[in-house]
Formats: structure tokens, sequence, C-alpha cells
């Protein structure tokens, strides 16, 4: 059986929501992508993380938690019912030790927990950061791999640039991760947890077609599985 693979969702304030990309790439890894609802308490997410093998944050709004300078006016923060509903949901997550892929939003949500701060505007506050937004008219960029990362295994070497879509960043790594990519600016591209099972992308594979990144945290969820 394929290990079951929960995909956190956005919230508006009416709707969830997930970009289908997410689930074609969990699929196309040999994944089966679950789509997890709001939770609202600890016995929640306690009966929803132990039907999973392996956990996907995806993108979303901005994060005000340990986010330094001004937050652009541009960018929404994300809603109360949503922070509330991660964290819920990563507090039981680590705490079974589950491999998690954490992208955009989800690897800045990874790094806070971890007591890490963020830019809340990358390219105001980073000296010589490229403009990393879409809505700001930014294109692709180079992606500048750490050699002693785990992440070097991992990543397919042919793609040399990855897409960018944010304007938050990491500032400082939280406790226990390292910094495994940047962009040739310095803006922190990718973290990872010492003992490899969570790594945090800024940009987005789902849309590239990147799939290395989904079967990592497959074949981690299929060694996970076995021991459980």
């Amino acid at each position: 059986m394929r290990p079951l693979i929960g995909i956190t969702t956005s919230f508006d304030g009416k709707q969830q929501r997930l970009d289908e990309t997410y689930v074609q790439a969990v699929t196309q890894a040999n994944g089966q992508p679950i789509l997890l609802p709001l939770v609202t308490s600890a016995p929640e997410a306690f009966q929803l993380c132990h039907l999973i093998q392996g956990l996907i944050i995806p993108g979303g709004p901005g994060i005000l938690k340990n986010s330094i300078g001004d937050f652009p006016k541009e960018l929404e923060p994300v809603h109360p019912r949503r922070w509330k509903s991660d964290n819920l949901i990563l507090d039981v997550a680590i705490e079974r030790n589950l491999p998690i892929l954490g992208i955009c939003y989800g690897m800045q949500l990874l790094n806070v927990r971890a007591g890490g701060s963020l830019y809340s505007d990358v390219e105001k506050q980073s000296a010589n950061a490229f403009v990393h937004s879409e809505k700001r008219g930014a294109t692709n960029h180079d992606l500048e791999i750490n050699p002693d990362s785990f992440f070097v295994e991992v990543w397919d070497s042919i793609l040399t640039e990855v897409n960018t879509r944010h304007l938050q960043a990491v500032c400082d790594t939280g406790h226990d991760y390292i910094v495994s990519a940047r962009s040739s600016d310095g803006t922190v591209e990718a973290i990872e947890r010492s003992d490899r099972t969570h790594i945090g992308v800024q940009f987005h594979p789902e849309r590239m077609s990147a799939f290395s990144l989904f079967k990592n945290l497959i074949q981690q969820a299929e060694n996970y599985s076995d021991v459980t």
C-alpha cells in the first residue's frame, strides 16, 4: 500500500483550499495524499496524525510570529484558525517524528516553531536581495546547495533554478535546523533538521514538476510505516 501523506490546507474564513498541484506531486511520487481538515483541539490532531505516515505543510499567507520589520501591505497574515490548526497538527507530527516537507509558508512555520526568525520583507531588509515575489516581477533564480547537507542527496541536480513566490524569508534558522540551500543573493531557499526528517523549501517544487523532494518524503514515510 502507498503511504498516506497528510496535506494541510489554506483557509480564508469561509473555505479550506489546496492547489491541486500538491496532490498531483504526491501521487506522482507514489504516495496517497489526504487533505487534512482544520482542527481545533489536540485530540482531533492526534486522531488525524495517527492516520498518516508523512506530512506536507504547503504554501500560505504571512507569518507574524518572530517576523522582523514592517509587514508588507500586500501580504495577508495567516488566518488564526489555520495558524492554530497547523500548530496543533505539527505538535503531534513532531512528537511522532513523522517525516515533514514544508513548502514556502510551511518552511517558515517549521523555522519559527524551532525558535528561528523571518524577514517580514526580504527584498527590503536583506542587503542585495533580489525581488522574490512574482507580484513584484520576480522570475526564476539560481539555487546554490550546501554540499554538506542532506538536501544535496535528495535534490535533482539537473534543476539549477527554482521559482520564487514569496515576500518573507528565513532570517535566523531555528534550533536543530541548518541552511541547505540559498540563492546567489544569500536568501535562504532550503533548510533541514539535523536528523533529516524535516526538509523545508522556500520555492514551490510542485509547480516545477520537481518530484525528488516528494519522492524522498514518500520513501521516509514507507520506512516509518515499517516500524510502527
